[in-house]
């Protein structure tokens, strides 16, 4: 069997920022190629797949900086190619700061999901300065023996291949899923961060607005009060935080 590997990379970027009273905005971008395709990596019988995938971002950025798990396997005969007919994804997220040194063939597409009248439709957008890439994503619920399973499909046309499509609606819910549980959302700071910039991390991925009382009270045993104060804003000096390895939390 003809296996192969792909990369689904995150990383959140600042807006301009329009407001000089305000934080500049946070958007979350993903990582495709020239040909709208994720980075690849083809996978033997001898090397870890997880250390193929790190290496591969490592070659990408030329930085051993940044976060990767895996994502998800697809064996559908549907998505076969000559090359590849396994295929095993990996979810990375990289910091703003360490991909300057990327290869010119890759580029970071802005994410935009509109939600439908339909519950199961969703609108996706991805843009930057160079191309923008639309497509429709339709969920079917299908009932096996005692299973519910959740089918995501395109709709009509689009300039991406449905098993990207899908890559991309799989590490959205991932991220979405881990933000809750686990200390994920720190992957897209700088070690010492304000809790307004975190707040932004989780509004951004989760795509709602949050009470910041509620936030604070929630995150407050993750993070770890520093000496150093930043001024964030034209009238706000805001202390800054570091993630609490001591903070452990049972999230299986």
């Amino acid at each position: 069997m003809k296996i192969q590997g792909n990369l689904i990379i995150f990383r959140m970027e600042e807006a301009e920022r329009k407001d000089v009273r305000r934080l500049p905005e946070k958007k979350l971008q993903l990582l495709l190629d020239e040909n709208n395709q994720f980075p690849a990596f083809p996978i033997d019988n001898q090397t870890p797949i997880k250390q193929l995938a790190e290496e591969k971002m490592e070659q990408i950025f030329q930085t051993s900086q940044f976060y990767i798990e895996q994502l998800y396997t697809w064996g559908e005969p549907a998505y076969y190619t000559k090359t590849r007919e396994l295929t095993v994804s990996y979810l990375g997220i990289i910091h703003q700061k360490k991909t300057s040194k990327m290869p010119a063939n890759y580029s970071f597409l802005d994410i935009q999901i509109t939600n439908e009248k339909q519950a199961s439709t969703q609108q996706v957008k991805l843009q930057n300065a160079q191309k923008e890439i639309c497509y429709t994503m339709d969920t079917e619920i299908k009932r096996e023996r005692e299973n519910i399973e959740y089918c995501h499909h395109v709709v009509g046309k689009a300039e991406i291949d449905e098993l990207t499509a899908k890559v991309i609606h799989t590490g959205i819910k991932r991220l979405r899923n881990r933000i809750e549980n686990t200390n994920i959302a720190f992957s897209f700071l700088d070690k010492e961060f304000s809790l307004s910039e975190l707040q932004q991390v989780y509004e951004v991925i989760l795509d709602k607005k949050l009470i910041p009382a509620n936030f604070r009270k929630k995150i407050a045993p993750m993070v770890k009060k520093t000496k150093k104060v930043v001024k964030e804003s034209a009238y706000r000096p805001a202390v800054q935080y570091t993630f609490n390895e001591k903070f452990i939390r049972n999230w299986v």
